[in-house]
């Protein structure tokens, strides 16, 4: 993982709500070129690549005129996969994760000591 600071990820979440929050002003939902930027920086966050999720969403904001033509369509031709609020959840998912830690998302097991596991396997 890259090193990050909590501002850092404060400030891409932040960044990922106003992109959210920019679809809702224009009451729609993501095309698929932002669905796909949008997409990728959620997963990328949730790897703990904030500096490949920050260009994701530098590429949401690309003016249509300034993508790539091919890439619209064979994005334009991939079915839609993600929500806003779909998108909005996992969002939400990684901030708590990012605010707890990450091993307060982990399952009892993987953060048991070797002897917790043995005794519990008895």
């Amino acid at each position: 993982m890259q090193p990050v600071t909590a501002e850092q990820k404060k400030r891409l979440h932040r960044s990922f709500v106003a992109a959210l929050d920019l679809l809702d002003t224009l009451r729609r939902e993501p095309d698929r070129w932002e669905e796909e930027c949008l997409s990728y920086a959620l997963s990328a966050m949730a790897c703990g690549l904030y500096l490949v999720a920050e260009l994701e969403l530098e590429a949401f904001g690309r003016p249509i005129r300034e993508r790539s033509p091919d890439v619209n369509a064979l994005l334009e031709a991939k079915p839609r996969r993600f929500t806003k609020q779909m998108l909005r959840h996992g969002l939400e998912f990684i901030q708590q994760r990012d605010e707890q830690g990450d091993l307060a998302m982990l399952p009892a097991f993987a953060v048991a000591t070797p002897a917790e596991l043995h005794a519990n396997l008895r």
